[in-house]
């Protein structure tokens, strides 16, 4: 039988909804309400490894975004062919 493995579906569909929720949360702290869990530290003159305290949380969180996206293609959008 050339079908796929159920275990594998299975397995991909939770990976899946891990990986959304991942990159929800990532796009709701990045730029939304996020910022006001920073915002006072970073009024104040606050860096975070020498980088202002702001630019340093959308980075970060723009980081994640993309990891979230290159192990969704890596690992859930395999060309079936593979």
């Amino acid at each position: 039988m050339d079908g796929p493995n159920p275990p594998s579906i299975k397995s991909s569909r939770k990976l899946a909804w891990i990986l959304s929720s991942v990159f929800l949360c990532a796009l709701i702290m990045g730029p939304g309400p996020g910022l006001y869990l920073i915002n006072d530290y970073a009024a104040s003159g606050g860096t975070i490894l020498r980088v202002p305290a702001l630019y340093f949380w959308a980075v970060f969180w723009f980081a994640v975004e993309a990891a979230v996206i290159v192990a969704a293609y890596k690992l859930i959008w395999k060309d079936e062919s593979e």
